[in-house]
């Protein structure tokens, strides 16, 4: 007897941008404004039957992203173009699909991903600036290094914060290594090894004197891990901590209290998720 064919057939792709300052992270929850429940709520409203939503990665609330990767089992077959123009026409103005692709109907980004950027931005300056408060942390004179009484120009990033001990310091998180100190207390997974490919300070950053990015690319991450990385980074280009310090950090015997502050959500942004890594089924 042949195998009937599933009601859901057909796999979808997206990548998926969002401003998070108003969404409470990725991941559905009651009573809540999430991105996966407002996604699934346009889908339906496109007259579709869908699984539920599968999110490369579960970003906390506020957490922006450039490059969400999403997928979900379809009963209709339509052309990419649909996703795109279909969804955008019905998503709030904080969430657009910037590319949709067919692949297996159980095809899981989590399964797929080789690694990740996320990008956290600090802008320097004395006032705040409105038109930054969604997208970046505020370092202002009294989070600075000690001698930013002494500087009278107050212009650049580097006026505000030790660049050079910041990129020692990351130089030091880059390869594998126990993060298990740069993780949430809530984290409470057996395994806390992983590997960092890449962490750059980035004075000036998109050209503006006062901005500073953080990037960080590696393999995965535990939770809160990268805002972590950027409150400890930050307090050593404060000298609050040191490169040895930071060094202290990795292993067994590392301490979440030893680490710098979590850094507010509000600056972290999921850049990219790296694909082909290949675990997962292929479509026909």
């Amino acid at each position: 007897m042949a195998r009937s064919e599933p009601r859901l057939a057909h796999g979808v792709r997206l990548i998926v941008a969002y401003d998070g300052t108003d969404f409470h992270g990725w991941q559905a929850q009651p009573k809540v404004r999430t991105v996966q429940q407002t996604l699934e709520g346009a889908l339906k409203a496109m007259g579709l039957e869908t699984s539920r939503l599968r999110g490369a990665s579960r970003t906390d609330a506020g957490v922006h992203a450039e490059g969400q990767v999403v997928s979900f089992a379809c009963d209709k077959e339509l052309p990419p173009k649909a996703y795109t123009l279909g969804l955008n026409g019905l998503l709030p103005d904080d969430v657009a699909v910037r590319a949709a692709s067919t692949v297996d109907r159980r095809y899981d980004p989590r399964n797929d991903s080789s690694g990740k950027l996320y990008r956290y931005r600090v802008f320097c300056s004395p006032t705040r600036d409105p038109l930054r408060r969604r997208q970046a942390w505020r370092v202002g004179p009294q989070l600075a290094r000690p001698d930013i009484k002494r500087v009278d120009r107050r212009e650049v990033a580097e006026d505000y914060l030790d660049v050079t001990a910041m990129q020692a310091a990351a130089d030091v998180l880059v390869g594998t290594h126990d993060f298990r100190a740069f993780r949430a207390s809530t984290d409470d997974r057996e395994n806390t090894e992983r590997t960092m490919r890449r962490i750059a300070i980035l004075p000036g950053y998109e050209g503006h004197p006062q901005q500073l990015a953080i990037e960080v690319e590696g393999t995965a991450f535990m939770k809160n891990m990268v805002r972590i990385f950027a409150g400890t980074l930050l307090d050593v280009g404060r000298h609050r901590l040191d490169v040895d310090r930071v060094r202290a950090l990795l292993g067994p015997a590392g301490r979440r209290p030893d680490a710098g502050p979590t850094a507010p959500a509000h600056g972290l942004c999921l850049v990219r998720i790296q694909l082909g890594r290949g675990d997962h089924p292929k479509a026909d």
